[in-house]
């Protein structure tokens, strides 16, 4: 019950009505720059996806990458929402199944626009993932990780280069769990988003917050998880494909992870299919010093 008592309240953030037509309304004249001003974040988003797509691909396409940047809500999508009803891990761990269920919560809100004169949004963001033992008996939430942030984006001004925008953020992830099972860790970062014709390159790269020994329960994550990552997202038609990849370049005791997303419309319903693949270290907080090669199928509300 809990997972769907979980979707449920994700399915009335989705379902929320926005209220900007109603804004516009009430403005007169003289208050247009104010309206301005408070222009929601799914329509900055969808002109400055307009802007850069232009020749590089078809109507299908570019309705897929508005899809990326959320939807006409007072809190937005931010990574992707997803339940994977059936996920198989080939490798064995203890004390647990192959087959569990596996989903992802996330979901943003701009706070203050152009407050700096650059254009930027300053948000924060809230992402929750976890994996849940549906198939033993109790069927016990095995893993659970908590992943709030905030965040300035800011919009690369040359529309000839192709950097689109970069963003500076604080990530904390944790999983929640006493001593023993404890993880947790602090991350500033840097990312920026670039354009190759129908591509979208995200490279990331972050610092880890130092910790007391006494208070860090995984004081080799960085030696699993390395210093940042790199995303790939290629839209076609209705079809989105998404590329994770990590290294931590240790070629004496080499980690690494591959994350491969596939989303597509599924019967006119609303929602996408959606498959994942997994490979690597780092999964999730629990297992970030174990190898897990993970399949799953289910459904996203967003992409």
């Amino acid at each position: 019950m809990k997972i769907f008592f979980i979707m449920g309240l994700l399915c009335a953030f989705l379902c929320a009505q926005d209220n900007a037509a109603e804004l516009e309304n009430a403005l007169s004249n003289e208050t247009l720059s104010i309206k301005e001003q408070a222009i929601s974040g799914f329509q900055r988003k969808e002109q400055y996806f307009d802007m850069y797509l232009n020749e590089y691909t078809d109507n299908e396409t570019r309705n897929t990458v508005f899809q990326l940047s959320g939807s006409l809500f007072n809190i937005d999508p931010y990574k992707s929402n997803y339940l994977l009803p059936f996920t198989y891990d080939f490798t064995k761990h203890e004390g647990r199944q192959n087959a569990e269920v596996a989903f992802q919560i996330s979901f943003e809100k701009d706070i203050i626009y152009d407050f700096l004169g650059l254009k930027e949004t300053m948000s924060i963001a809230y992402t929750q993932r976890s994996w849940w033992q549906l198939y033993k008996h109790s069927s016990p939430f095995r893993e659970t990780n908590y992943l709030p942030e905030a965040y300035i984006s800011i919009p690369w001004h040359n529309n000839k280069s192709p950097i689109k925008n970069y963003k500076f953020g604080f990530l904390h992830e944790s999983n929640g769990q006493p001593e023993g099972n404890s993880r947790s860790w602090n991350r500033l970062y840097f990312d920026a988003t670039l354009q190759y014709k129908g591509v979208f390159i995200a490279p990331r790269v972050w610092y880890r917050i130092p910790e007391k020994a006494e208070d860090d329960d995984n004081s080799d994550i960085l030696d699993y998880m390395g210093y940042g990552d790199l995303t790939v997202v290629y839209p076609f038609r209705e079809h989105l494909f998404k590329l994770l990849v990590r290294n931590n370049f240790d070629f004496d005791k080499n980690r690494y992870a591959a994350q491969l997303d596939w989303t597509f419309p599924f019967a006119k319903s609303g929602v996408f299919g959606h498959v994942q693949y997994f490979d690597g270290y780092g999964e999730s907080l629990i297992d970030y010093n174990q190898k897990t090669r993970r399949i799953g199928i289910g459904l996203a509300l967003s992409r």
